[in-house]
């Protein structure tokens, strides 16, 4: 087997120039799958970033009867005691470990007024501090205004006060229905207000402090979420897991974001989508090697003869050439995933801004998307360009070992 690919090699070295086009062909195909593959990288860590932050998290414990009308955000069903169920969760070192972030939520949909204008709005409400680490919103504050800091201070999306005509320093009336199912209204100051560039939040959003919150919806101590980030969220399944056999109270549920909304269906989808893309993409780069191999094989047709002579078997043919497309595809797929990751690596470092797409849609993602590429796309790419080289290389080598051996002498 070694002297059939030590002849492999030596048919690849043969003619150059051809050669090389079948390398130039499989790098780019390569280049531009790796830096795909990098762009989805950086878009689905931004998307489920940001499509858990200001929702359930990557982990979400709340009451039972709430994960069942989430949609809604019902305030009426809550965790009575979240100090300790955060604390037992603190407590067990093979869940802190890979806790990033762990926050009391409420989240509430109201109708705001002012003037004669109306718009439906989400409330969020946390402590300040720590929803400070996790949606920043601190650092899109307008100038003029500023981050919450006590009772009654309320931050808006600068699109919604634009729409209602609020200002910094004006008077907010918030009337909701409490967990009571009785009607409540609370006055907030306007402290500040944020603009991310995302309309998602700009648009739809205000954040108040929890206490708030918990005054004037009536739950006393309770909130309706604990949220949990995770260092990685593609750990959340098995964290959750774990943290559910740690609680003993059947009325409380712990959720992955993959079982909360359609966050996990569209990455799910997106990276499938993809995944046939990529493939695609490298089969045409793999194209022109199987055209390559069958000018090969017609013009190594005497050699082909002579080697069967000297009692080449068929199936010896057929690994030579197969060998060779291999190769060629082997080269080609390195070359392609070094250009292609320093592309990535580039603009991972820089970043690729999308300010003005961004505007437009109210997708969770954003301003700025850094691709990112690790380890296992390398790899999935580098097999995907051989392997695919190898099979386009199949008809050519079949040809090869199929020919009649006197036919093939003769052939000039």
């Amino acid at each position: 087997m070694f002297s059939l690919i030590r002849l492999a090699f030596r048919n690849v070295g043969r003619n150059r120039r051809r050669s090389i086009l079948a390398f130039v062909s499989v790098a780019i195909s390569l280049t531009v799958i790796v830096f795909a593959q990098g762009f989805v990288g950086g878009f689905v860590q931004s998307f489920v970033k940001n499509a858990t932050k200001n929702d359930a998290g990557h982990i979400r414990i709340a009451a039972k009867k709430f994960e069942e009308r989430s949609r809604f955000f019902p305030v009426s069903y809550t965790v009575a005691n979240p100090d300790s169920v955060i604390s037992a969760i603190e407590r067990d070192p093979a869940v802190s470990r890979d806790i990033a972030l762990v926050t009391p939520r409420i989240t509430f949909g109201v109708l705001l007024s002012n003037g004669g204008l109306n718009k439906s709005a989400l409330a969020l409400a946390g402590d300040p501090e720590k929803e400070k680490q996790l949606l920043l919103l601190q650092k899109s504050i307008l100038p003029g205004g500023r981050y919450l800091r006590g009772p009654r201070d309320l931050i808006m999306g600068s699109a919604m006060a634009k729409n209602l005509r609020f200002r910094v320093g004006d008077t907010v009336r918030v009337m909701t229905s409490g967990s009571d199912y009785a009607l409540h209204l609370k006055k907030f100051v306007v402290a500040g207000l944020f603009s991310t560039g995302m309309n998602v939040f700009d648009d739809m959003m205000f954040q108040i402090g929890l206490s708030d919150a918990q005054d004037l919806l009536r739950t006393g101590n309770a909130v309706q979420q604990i949220i949990i980030m995770l260092k990685d969220y593609r750990k959340a399944d098995k964290i959750a897991a774990r943290i559910r056999s740690g609680i003993s109270d059947t009325s409380i549920s712990v959720t992955s974001w993959t079982r909360v909304g359609d966050t996990y269906t569209t990455v799910v989808l997106v990276t499938r989508i993809y995944d046939w893309i990529y493939v695609i993409i490298a089969l045409l780069g793999a194209f022109i090697i199987s055209n390559i191999m069958m000018m090969a094989v017609l013009e190594r047709r005497k050699e082909i003869g002579i080697l069967k002579s000297m009692g080449f078997k068929r199936g010896e043919v057929l690994v030579i050439f197969l060998a060779e497309g291999m190769m060629l595809g082997f080269v080609g797929s390195l070359a392609g995933v070094a250009l292609g990751s320093a592309a990535v690596a580039v603009f991972h470092a820089h970043g690729l801004d999308l300010t003005a797409f961004m505007s437009r849609i109210s997708v969770p993602l954003d301003n700025v998307l850094y691709p990112t590429v690790g380890p296992a796309q390398v790899l999935y790419s580098v097999v995907l360009g051989t392997v695919l080289a190898a099979l386009v290389s199949v008809a050519p080598a079949r040809q090869a070992a199929g020919m009649n051996v006197v036919d093939a002498i003769k052939s000039v």
